[in-house]
């Protein structure tokens, strides 16, 4: 079994961030959430849900969203079965749940492995709001104008 990942944060305290920037490229896009995953699914026991709540709350940023609900389902349900004094989970479910967890990034070296797209730089040259008025000279002075609108032709100008 090969040697668990470092965590990025524990390599930036080290000053191996500084020392070697190059190793540290394939871990610039470390998860910021942009999609929340929601409300529980309504068929979750009343338990289920304040568990499946609380892996949403103690998720990072960035790394659960849509696609992960069945997951969290899941991981809460399994939860709830570990937690349970009277039936425990087994050790292949606790197992499972540790898995579920890891790939949520809830464990330090799985954070690490995680990266996701930065956002998008903005343009000066992007435009939010096309303008709707212009400045026409006619007649000896400067008018403002209104575009027309989009369903217009060219004979409009």
């Amino acid at each position: 079994m090969g040697r668990p990942r470092v965590p990025t944060n524990i390599l930036k305290l080290r000053g191996s961030a500084k020392k070697h920037p190059d190793r540290m490229r394939k871990r610039e896009n470390e998860p910021v959430n942009n999609h929340p995953i929601g409300k529980p699914p309504r068929f979750l026991t009343a338990i289920e849900k304040k568990t499946f709540n609380e892996i949403v709350k103690f998720s990072i940023d960035g790394v659960l969203g849509e696609a992960d609900r069945i997951g969290v389902e899941m991981a809460a349900r399994l939860l709830v079965k570990c937690r349970d004094i009277e039936e425990p989970a087994s050790a292949a479910e606790q197992n499972l749940l540790y898995k579920y967890l890891s790939q949520f990034g809830f464990l330090a070296a799985d954070r690490s492995k995680l990266s996701i797209p930065a956002p998008k730089k903005k343009n000066i040259f992007d435009v939010d709001e096309l303008p709707t008025k212009r400045m026409v000279f006619s007649k000896g002075e400067w008018i403002e104008r209104e575009f027309p609108s989009r369903g217009n032709n060219d004979d409009d100008w």
